[in-house]
C-alpha cells in the first residue's frame, strides 16, 4: 500500500521543508477575518424546445461571508508603542 508521502513531490528533507514553507506562505496570504457562514449551490438544466440535443445549464452560488475589521491605530495608541527616548 502506497504512503501519502510517496505521492508528494520532493521526497527528501528539502522537499518536506519546501512543503512546510508553502503551507506557511498560504496561511499568511489567507484572510483569517473572513468567515463563510452560509453557502448554497444551485444548478438548473433545461433543454431547448427547438433542439433537444442542446441543454442550457445555469449554476448559482450564494454565499454569506462575514468580515471583521480592526479599528485603525490612532495617534494616542502609537504614542504608547514608541520606546522611551526615541
Amino acid at each position: 500500500m502506497a504512503n501519502n508521502s510517496d505521492q508528494l513531490p520532493g521526497r527528501g528533507f528539502l522537499g518536506w521543508l519546501g512543503r512546510q514553507l508553502g503551507y506557511v506562505s498560504k496561511a499568511i496570504k489567507r484572510d483569517p477575518a473572513a468567515k463563510k457562514i452560509y453557502r448554497t449551490e444551485t444548478v438548473e438544466e433545461k433543454s431547448l424546445p427547438d433542439n433537444v440535443n442542446v441543454r442550457l445549464r445555469r449554476t448559482t452560488i450564494d454565499e454569506v461571508i462575514v468580515t471583521t475589521t480592526t479599528p485603525p491605530i490612532t495617534r494616542e495608541g502609537a504614542d504608547r508603542c514608541t520606546p522611551p527616548g526615541a
